[in-house]
């Protein structure tokens, strides 16, 4: 039937994305966006209310390629307490995930009141809910009234993430653990097998080489329970003086299961800070077979920061 034909595409192309897609669809969002989004102990680590919002395209070659919107915000909401929320919504062809979090952290100082936010530990917990759906309306069978198009395809699921940091004198570095679930876990990942837990680390230094110029390599390891493992070296060198900021970076990702190990993907990225206005710019440059047929993709990042009028004095204080 040419409904089956349909869905087993849909299969293989989600196989395809193994790596892009896991129950919170989260790849690269964090070059963009700051990362209380793989790890929720960022949150309310400034004395901003960080609004950002972020778009990630891959392979622009298909009519409806995969896509995530992030909208997120976190802020300090008193003494040392910090809070977030983020929604999301992921397109891959028929199957929609859509959903948010809640997040808390919170912030102990290891320097002075001057830099209370330059260094810092902190640990931070969220829930997150998420549905998953299938549209419909994307397909064209040849029978309408197929008995496999009847049926609610809808999941709904909760999961629990749990994160820590630590920031000091320019090195920065966090770990978390994302998706445990928080009751019987579905299949959600490839539409066939249930989300696998994944585990984050990700280490940097901020140089100031120069005044006013700074170069901070960066590294992020993510592993599943699924054997799946990734990794992306960074390296972003900025200029940044007391109202703007302008910074050039590139990401080089790699990527190892069972059926793969090698180079995935490089993306050069830029970012610019206008007074409170900030804006990310990447562009994926595939470097698998994959991407000759599916082609590159494009992330793009804008965010604004509010004076925090909640507490207005800042946070973190002894």
């Amino acid at each position: 039937m040419k409904f089956i034909e349909i869905y087993l595409s849909v299969l293989i192309l989600l196989c395809i994305k193994a790596y892009g897609q896991q129950s919170i669809p989260f790849d690269q969002q964090y070059l963009l966006s700051d990362r209380v989004l793989i790890n929720p102990s960022y949150t309310g680590s400034t004395d901003d209310i960080v609004l950002k919002a972020t778009y990630h395209q891959q392979w622009s070659n298909f009519n409806e390629s995969p896509n995530t919107q992030t909208i997120s915000t976190h802020f300090n909401a008193f003494d040392r307490v910090g809070l977030g929320v983020y929604v999301f919504r992921d397109e891959n062809g028929p199957i929609v995930l859509t959903g948010g979090s809640a997040s808390a952290a919170y912030h102990i100082p290891l320097g002075d009141d001057e830099n209370r936010t330059e260094s810092q530990f902190s640990f931070g917990t969220s829930v997150s809910i998420f549905a998953q759906s299938f549209d419909y309306a994307k397909l064209r069978p040849e029978d309408p009234y197929d008995p496999l198009l009847s049926g609610n395809r809808s999941v709904y699921l909760s999961y629990l993430n749990l994160g820590m940091s630590v920031a000091y004198s320019g090195f920065f570095a966090g770990v978390s653990v994302l998706d445990i679930p928080l009751g019987k876990n579905r299949p959600v990942v490839n539409s066939i097998e249930p989300s696998p837990a994944w585990y984050y680390l990700d280490l940097g230094y901020n140089w100031e080489i120069a005044d006013s110029f700074f170069l901070e390599p960066s590294f992020l390891m993510t592993l599943n329970t699924n054997a799946e493992r990734m990794m992306d070296i960074n390296v972003k060198a900025k200029y940044k003086n007391e109202y703007n900021a302008f910074a050039v970076g590139v990401s080089y990702r790699t990527a190892k299961d069972s059926q793969m190990s090698g180079g995935l993907s490089f993306t050069p990225f830029v970012q610019g800070e206008l007074g409170k206005f900030n804006f990310t710019f990447g562009y994926n440059f595939g470097l698998t077979d994959i991407f000759k047929e599916g082609g590159n993709g494009l992330l793009v990042g804008l965010g604004y920061n509010l004076d925090n009028f909640i507490t207005p004095n800042g946070f973190r204080y002894r």
